[in-house]
């Protein structure tokens, strides 16, 4: 079966450094991810436990808070965070991964997202994550967050 993969970047003038902090320390992907929707990683390991509380608001529907477990798949340090979502639904496998690389006097932070078995089903996440890197390259150039 075919699977589609969502792919994002952006370049910012920010660290290697302080890029690779903003996406694997909770309390910033919880500044910038999906701003006030509480992310917990709790050892930067892999096999270690990443939950994320998906709050409502404008960009998520809903009424109640969604929590996500994930398994931290790979970390390399600078460079590739991934974390392995978990479903009840048998055979399901997403994986986010994060990566970080030192472009000219800045850094490019790319995002991919596998698992989706349509383009159509993979497009909501195509355009979340184009807001999400916005407000990421405002959180580390410190402006402030479109979304």
């Amino acid at each position: 079966m075919e699977q589609f993969t969502v792919v994002q970047s952006i370049w910012i003038q920010a660290s290697l450094e302080r890029a690779w902090q903003a996406v694997t320390e909770g309390e910033q992907l919880t500044e910038w991810y999906s701003p006030g929707s509480p992310w917990d990683v709790l050892e930067l390991a892999p096999g270690a436990e990443v939950y994320f509380h998906h709050v409502p608001n404008e960009y998520h529907a809903g009424t109640e808070v969604v929590t996500l477990r994930a398994i931290i798949e790979a970390v390399e340090p600078q460079q590739r965070f991934a974390v392995r979502w978990e479903f009840s639904v048998p055979d399901y496998e997403m994986i986010t991964t994060f990566l970080t690389t030192a472009e000219g006097d800045g850094t490019r932070v790319t995002i991919t997202e596998t698992g989706y078995e349509t383009q159509e089903q993979a497009k909501p996440t195509e355009e979340g994550y184009t807001m999400s890197l916005d407000n990421l390259k405002a959180y580390l150039e410190g402006h402030e967050l479109p979304y």
